[in-house]
């Protein structure tokens, strides 16, 4: 069950979906694929949003989704906190902000500033775990969308709305 959660948050599930597609001639290949589809699919449903949200986090594999959203933050920033208040997947989002795929650092700029507006004082804990000088050389980033994101996200951290 464990792997499985890790190649949902990897995304394998639209690989699969994609591969069932494709005419294969090998019987066991079909067959493969097919139960992998299933099992993915079965895992899938009986996972909730935030565990969705948390594999992908831990996997580090961040992709704009469902999960990436403002409405997704409204309901889930608290979870963010953790069961032992260390806020561990910030301090993970903080880590991705420096991943080379450039999807993964705007996700993640795009998470840490909805978590800080959604999060009872997050302004002030994403500063003190150090989003803010992390995020703030993005601003300069050579992709624009990058760039956009890490703006959005300095000014999150930075104004009060």
């Amino acid at each position: 069950k464990f792997f499985l959660s890790e190649m949902i948050a990897c995304g394998l599930m639209k690989a699969i979906d994609h591969l069932r597609d494709r005419q294969f001639t090998d019987p066991d290949l079909v067959a493969d694929v097919d139960l992998l589809h299933k099992l993915l699919h079965e895992n899938y449903k009986e996972m909730t949003r935030w565990e969705v949200y948390k594999n992908e986090v831990e996997s580090g594999h961040l992709q704009w989704g469902s999960t990436h959203t403002e409405a997704f933050f409204k309901e889930n920033a608290r979870m963010i906190e953790g069961s032992d208040g260390d806020f561990h997947l910030l301090k993970v989002l903080i880590a991705l902000l420096s991943n080379h795929d450039e999807e993964v650092a705007a996700v993640a700029c795009y998470d840490i500033g909805e978590f800080v507006r959604h999060y009872p004082n997050g302004r002030a804990i994403a500063k003190r775990l150090g989003a803010k000088d992390v995020v703030m050389p993005l601003i300069e980033h050579e992709n624009v969308e990058l760039q956009r994101h890490a703006l959005q996200c300095v000014s999150k951290i930075m104004v009060n709305n």
